[in-house]
């Protein structure tokens, strides 16, 4: 199974370009390691809240995922439009591989930043594992920040939580898990809603990625458990391109399909939360 991996990526590499798919980054992690990157997400953010935004009780927010940003941002240029010029939107999230190319990372950040006088407002990243390839976590630390923070949501009923993870190496690392399972306990209760967003699918079976596949069985099984029982409302994910949606243990874990340019059917997905739950909306491009 490994050798027909390789051959098939080495294949790929000579169809796609060296500039796209990064040989190594399917074996090995490449640039820092989740833990290494875990630490200096801390030191950006110094262990405080990255944003606080006000909004209505109950308010929408749009979610993307995997543009893949190479030469062009069609897909990603609608998705901005269509959040900014909403009137009833909050803010958006787009959940990794944010770029497929060696130094899109800027083209990416500029697309993402098109303001709207009338309607400017904040989109969270988070780190896929396509961001790392090529060494590439110091250009998304450059542009776009942290790969582990979180936000808070303020309304007349309390406040809500975002948790962003760092999945993009296909484990959240010792460091991350350990800050995870102490963070949730003493601070889940402070707020009445909380929101995981990540890029990669903790319940991902095909492993054909190597390093940016699937999370190991007992870290899944563990974050399950912790997810249930600080009750998260939702975990939003990307990488699969298809969309998935399904509860487990009382929290709803949503895969969002891709808004790739060359994608046959991009889509993005439009989440109202409401003050008990949430409710969904999805559209196609």
């Amino acid at each position: 199974m490994v050798n027909k991996n390789i051959a098939i990526l080495a294949i790929a590499t000579l169809l796609v370009g060296c500039d796209r798919v990064d040989f190594k980054g399917f074996v090995v992690p490449t640039g820092d390691v989740v833990d290494r990157r875990f630490e200096q997400s801390f030191e950006l953010h110094n262990e405080l809240p990255v944003a606080c935004i006000n909004t209505p009780e109950e308010y929408l927010i749009y979610v993307g995922t995997d543009p893949h940003i190479g030469d062009t941002t069609h897909n990603l240029d609608t998705f901005v439009a269509d959040l900014r010029g909403d009137s009833s939107a909050s803010f958006g999230i787009l959940l990794g591989d944010c770029i497929d190319k060696i130094g899109s990372m800027a083209l990416y950040s500029k697309a993402v930043e098109q303001k709207n006088p009338e309607h400017d407002l904040p989109i969270f990243s988070v780190l896929g594992n396509h961001d790392t390839y090529f060494s590439q976590w110091e250009e998304y630390r450059k542009y776009l920040g942290p790969s582990v923070y979180w936000f808070e949501v303020a309304h007349s009923a309390g406040k809500d939580l975002f948790i962003s993870l760092d999945t993009a190496n296909g484990t959240l690392g010792s460091l991350q898990m350990e800050w995870l399972r102490s963070f949730l306990p003493q601070h889940r209760n402070s707020y009445r809603h909380c929101i995981i967003i990540t890029h990669s699918n903790i319940f991902y079976t095909d492993n054909s990625q190597q390093t940016s596949g699937n999370l190991p069985l007992e870290e899944t099984m563990t974050l399950l458990d912790l997810f249930t029982k600080n009750n998260i409302l939702l975990c939003l994910q990307g990488h699969d391109h298809h969309r998935e949606d399904l509860t487990f243990g009382g929290v709803r874990y949503t895969i969002v399909g891709t808004l790739r340019d060359e994608a046959e059917e991009p889509e993005y997905l439009c989440v109202r939360i409401l003050k008990e739950g949430c409710e969904y909306e999805w559209r196609e491009l």
